[in-house]
């Protein structure tokens, strides 16, 4: 009995992964909420761009390993946690000098110098450890370990917040050392997960073959990333930090409405994977229940980030009403961009996901470095939807391609298929007849797979 038949199937694992992140958006909008109490919007803007410049570093230390990591392995939580934290420790190392560097050059104040570094750092270091736990929980389906540090994780930074409120500090480096502390417990889970069952370790053949496809898919992680963070990102260099402030307030609930439908992808890769090869998957049905779920979750989380920033925050960030509905709708596209690149990694065709997410980031870029200079948050949230747009249609194109050719491989086959089951059903023939027969035989004595292959 297989990992996943073991734990259960890839809906209860989406389901787990949903809850966690759940949680994590509740502590997100509590974060949100007890930092617009002590910190101003351009306060708030600064602990945005700090953790944005994180998440996106974060891509290079794991170097693209997550989705084939998922897709080839299986087995007990301790082991698959132990043997990915190894895998990724390499590209976490080399991505610590570039934090210090893109520190010193982004529009961050002296202040962020050196305790804002450190901070950053740490937090980038521990985010790949955070990732790896959750790539553990999908390879074993084991979810004691992995739902302990959900909790932990957003009991620290509430209780962290929580103080800082409390105590009236409005230094954005400090809140970001709160957001550093919350990874912790991903550390002691390193000593602490057991190794449920004996699990084989990768072969230096199959690392060699994971580091490759996750290199391929490398460029899609950072194109993915730029994508989604880039406004961010761009927003206090090309605008302000406080337009940033307010954007972020919006943005941080409406990215949630992505979160089911990205988590429920990521638990069927290894299904999906293993249909392609036998039967066709039902992508139009698929992708047509994605679009409805995404549009119901942005339309209730729209409503909650109206209601919250009407009738909770301070007046300052009332005018980040103004960007709920465009980026409800780019949060709506963005998620129909993660279910192609799903269905296409299951499909063997990374380095399309890879192009498909380079065309979305280039739009992105363009629209972004268009709009923001002259319209500010509004700029960001219409680029979104611009560039997400492009990044589907693409998706679209490249889907519908790899589609049609795994439905013309079958028909290719059919021929030979038949011919196979005619030479099995003739009587058997005596000897002699058969020596006579072999020189007519265009298989050179091969057998028919090491023909086809």
């Amino acid at each position: 009995m297989g990992v996943p038949e073991r734990f259960g199937g890839a809906k209860l694992a989406a389901a787990v992964l949903v809850a966690s992140q759940v949680l994590a958006a509740g502590g997100a909008v509590a974060v949100n909420l007890l930092a617009a109490f002590v910190l101003s919007p351009s306060g708030r803007g600064d602990l945005a761009f700090a953790l944005q410049l994180a998440y996106f570093l974060s891509v290079f230390a794991i170097m693209g390993l997550e989705r084939p990591f998922i897709a080839a392995r299986s087995g007990g939580f301790g082991t698959e946690y132990r043997v990915f934290a190894r895998m990724v420790t390499p590209g976490t190392l080399c991505t610590l000098p570039v934090v210090i560097l893109a520190v010193v050059l982004s529009p961050f104040s002296t202040d962020w110098v050196w305790m804002g570094l450190i901070a950053i750092a740490g937090y980038v270091a521990l985010n790949s450890l955070v990732r790896a736990l959750r790539v553990a929980y999908v390879c074993s389906r084991e979810w004691k370990w992995f739902t302990a540090n959900a909790v932990a994780t957003q009991v620290i930074i509430v209780i962290g917040a929580t103080l800082l409120v409390l105590l009236d500090v409005d230094d954005p480096v400090l809140w970001m050392w709160t957001y550093t502390a919350s990874a912790l417990p991903a550390v002691a889970l390193l000593f602490l997960a057991p190794k449920t069952w004996k699990s084989s370790v990768p072969t230096r053949d199959e690392s060699r073959g994971l580091r490759r496809r996750g290199l391929v898919l490398l460029a899609s992680d950072f194109s993915n990333t730029a994508m989604l963070r880039s406004d961010r990102l761009l927003l206090p260099m090309l605008s302000s930090s406080a337009a940033l402030g307010l954007y972020v307030t919006v943005a941080t609930v409406l990215e949630m409405a992505t979160w089911p439908v990205q988590q429920w992808v990521d638990a069927s890769l290894r299904s999906w994977s293993t249909a392609f090869s036998s039967r066709p998957l039902p992508v139009v049905r698929l992708v047509g229940g994605s679009l409805l779920l995404l549009a119901v979750f942005a339309g209730l989380l729209g409503s909650a980030a109206w209601a919250m920033i009407t009738f909770v925050l301070p007046e300052s960030y009332l005018p980040a009403t103004a960007v709920i509905i465009p980026l409800a709708i780019s949060a709506i596209v963005f998620g129909l961009t993660r279910v192609q690149q799903g269905l296409l990694i299951a499909a063997d065709a990374p380095g399309t996901v890879s192009i498909v997410e380079i065309i979305g980031t280039v739009a992105s870029m363009l629209a972004y470095l268009t709009l923001i200079p002259s319209f500010g948050m509004l700029g960001a949230a219409y680029g979104s939807i611009i560039g997400y747009s492009v990044c589907a249609a693409a998706g679209a194109i490249a889907l519908t391609r790899v589609m049609r050719g795994r439905t013309a491989e079958p028909n290719r086959r059919r021929p030979l298929e038949r011919a196979q089951i005619g030479a099995i059903r003739e009587p058997v023939k005596p000897a002699l007849m058969a020596v006579a027969d072999e020189p007519a035989s265009d298989t050179g004595g091969r057998t028919p797979d090491e023909t086809r292959k």
